[in-house]
């Protein structure tokens, strides 16, 4: 099995620099998006335009993502925020938030069943612009819910998580120390996450390898700019799943100033 991460920083802007092509080569079984910045219409007709998808089971005509059925999960703030899930397997259950733990308008949090596999797809909030406590709350409810579903399934969750863990996952650690992404805080509740019974996967088949998965745009395409770059797009895992973990790679592609992260089981 194949599963992609990628904030698309847009889905629109990400298309028009080929998007779909790669997503069509990659030929994963499950791919989950952050950061769609449509609402469901606009995002729906960008990646099936021939607007025949009418629900998550029928398959759409005329469109390269012809084998997954898509989850829409937009939110109501526009332009803004967003998760989307394809996937090969129609899914045996949707869950869209996180259940009693967590609702938000932002459509931040996608989970498919599939058998005795749970994945999550998350886009945790950037804690800038005094939205540190939501970004905190976020991951409290997070870590609560993904434990929640380890009793009763294998979970993958994967995503956006802004926050880079140790200093070997960003460039600038000493000068990021005070700044969203590196905080004590933030580090604190990611360790959490994984001491709760999960792990890195990138981190786990690289232990010492370093690769990011942010730099700016500008970095993409001037290679002498000397950009900050973090790792900060993660797929975590269930305890039972580490045996099958085959490859995890970040990808350095130009469709965001995100990069990929794939796994492999």
């Amino acid at each position: 099995m194949k599963i992609i991460s990628y904030n698309i920083n847009g889905i629109r802007a990400s298309v028009k620099l080929g998007l779909i092509n790669y997503l069509e080569e990659l030929d994963a079984d499950i791919i989950c998006i952050q950061e769609v910045r449509a609402n469901e219409q606009i995002a729906r007709q960008t990646i099936f335009p021939s607007d025949e998808q009418k629900s998550f089971f029928e398959e759409p005509t005329n469109s390269k993502l012809v084998n997954y059925f898509p989850i829409f999960n937009c939110g109501s703030v526009p332009g803004y925020a967003g998760t989307l899930t394809l996937t090969k397997q129609k899914p045996d259950k949707i869950i869209l938030d996180m259940e009693e733990f967590w609702t938000d308008s932002e459509g931040r949090t996608t989970t498919i069943i599939l058998g005795n596999l749970a994945v999550v797809n998350a886009y945790i909030p950037n804690g800038n612009s005094g939205r540190l406590d939501f970004k905190m709350q976020y991951l409290d409810a997070l870590t609560k819910f993904i434990n929640k579903l380890k009793e009763n399934y294998n979970v993958i969750c994967v995503g956006d998580f802004n926050i880079a863990h140790n200093e070997i996952d960003l460039t600038n650690p000493r000068e990021c120390k005070n700044k969203s992404v590196f905080l004590p805080i933030e580090r604190q509740a990611f360790t959490k996450i994984i001491e709760s019974g999960f792990d890195d996967c990138f981190r786990v088949l690289n232990p010492t390898t370093v690769k990011y998965s942010w730099r700016s745009y500008r970095s993409i395409y001037d290679k002498s700019y000397n950009a900050w770059k973090y790792r900060i797009d993660y797929i975590i895992s269930s305890p039972k799943l580490k045996s099958e973990l085959k490859t995890c790679d970040i990808l350095d592609l130009p469709y965001s100033d995100h990069c990929p992260v794939i796994l492999e089981i």
